[in-house]
C-alpha cells in the first residue's frame, strides 16, 4: 500500500520489490529497483514492470517516467537468467513484452537515464517516447562480446532511430556512446548538462500536462503505427474524424476561444 514520502505529494509504493512505484500529482514514476545488481533486467523485474505499467496508468495519469535506482539506469539483461542456450529466448520475450507495454501506454513514457544503459536496456529505453540522460550516462550494446546476435526484432526497432553506421558501431563494434554523442546520433532526445535526468523528465512531463488525453493517445498511436509499418490511412483518418467530433475536442476548442 502507498505511503506519503517527505511529507509532500510524492507517494511511493512497492511492486514485488523490483519496481518502486511513485506518484506525484498526475505523474507516475516506475523505478527499476535492483541497485545491488545495477538494475539488471531480470525476467521477474520485466514482468513486474509490465504489470505496473498496465495497472497503474489511470485516466488521471499525464506521463510515466522510468528511471533506475542508485545512479544507474540498467546494466542490461540479468546474466543469472542466461545459460547460453535457446532458453535465453525467454529474456528476449520478456523485453519484447516490456517494449509492447510501453507502446500500449496511452501517455508519454519518458526514460530518465543516469549512468549505464546497456544491452537489453537499450531496446527497452528506445521504446520510450522521450529519453533524457545526465552527463555521466552512456549507451552501449556489448552483445558481440557475449557471443550473441542481438534480438533481430530489437535491431529493427533501433534501426528506425539511427543511421546504419551508428548501428554498426553500436552492435558490431560495441562502442560506448556518451550522453552528448548519443543525443547527436539519435539514441537520446536530450542530454542534460547540469542536474539530474529525473528532474528534467519531470519538467518535460509537466510541460505537456495540459494536452487533451484523447489527442495525446491518438497521436502516440499514429507515430507508433508509422514506425512499425502498421499505418493504415483509412483507419487513421476515421479516428481523426471521430476525434474532431468528440466532446473532448469541442471542450478544448471552447477553452482556447476564452483565452
Amino acid at each position: 500500500m502507498g505511503h506519503d514520502c517527505n511529507g509532500g505529494g510524492l507517494r511511493a509504493f512497492t511492486m514485488s520489490d523490483l519496481i518502486r512505484i511513485e506518484r506525484d500529482d498526475k505523474l507516475l514514476t516506475l523505478v527499476l529497483n535492483r541497485p545491488e545488481r545495477k538494475n539488471a533486467l531480470s525476467i521477474a523485474l520485466l514482468e513486474a514492470f509490465c504489470k505496473a505499467l498496465y495497472e497503474e496508468v489511470t485516466v488521471q495519469t499525464v506521463a510515466v517516467i522510468i528511471c533506475g535506482e542508485g545512479g544507474c539506469f540498467s546494466a542490461g539483461a540479468d546474466l543469472s537468467d542466461l545459460n547460453g542456450t535457446l532458453d535465453d529466448l525467454a529474456v528476449d520475450d520478456a523485453v519484447a513484452a516490456a517494449v509492447q507495454a510501453i507502446n500500449d501506454t496511452p501517455v508519454p513514457v519518458i526514460a530518465a537515464i543516469d549512468g549505464p544503459c546497456v544491452g537489453a536496456a537499450v531496446d527497452f529505453c528506445l521504446a520510450c517516447d522521450v529519453r533524457v540522460a545526465s552527463a555521466g550516462a552512456f549507451i552501449q550494446i556489448p552483445a558481440a562480446r557475449l557471443g550473441l546476435l542481438y534480438n533481430p526484432a530489437a535491431v529493427a526497432r533501433v534501426a528506425r532511430s539511427v543511421a546504419p553506421d551508428i548501428l554498426f558501431r553500436l552492435l558490431v563494434l560495441g562502442e560506448r556512446f556518451l550522453a552528448e554523442e548519443a543525443a547527436r546520433v539519435g539514441l537520446l532526445s536530450y542530454p542534460i548538462a547540469n542536474g539530474g535526468s529525473r528532474e528534467a523528465a519531470v519538467a518535460i512531463a509537466r510541460a505537456g500536462a495540459g494536452n487533451v488525453p484523447l489527442a495525446v493517445a491518438a497521436s502516440k498511436g499514429l507515430l507508433n503505427a508509422l514506425q512499425d509499418g502498421s499505418y493504415d490511412p483509412e483507419s487513421w483518418n476515421e479516428k481523426r474524424r471521430n476525434i474532431l467530433e468528440s466532446p473532448e475536442r469541442r471542450a478544448a476548442v471552447e477553452s482556447a476561444k476564452k483565452r
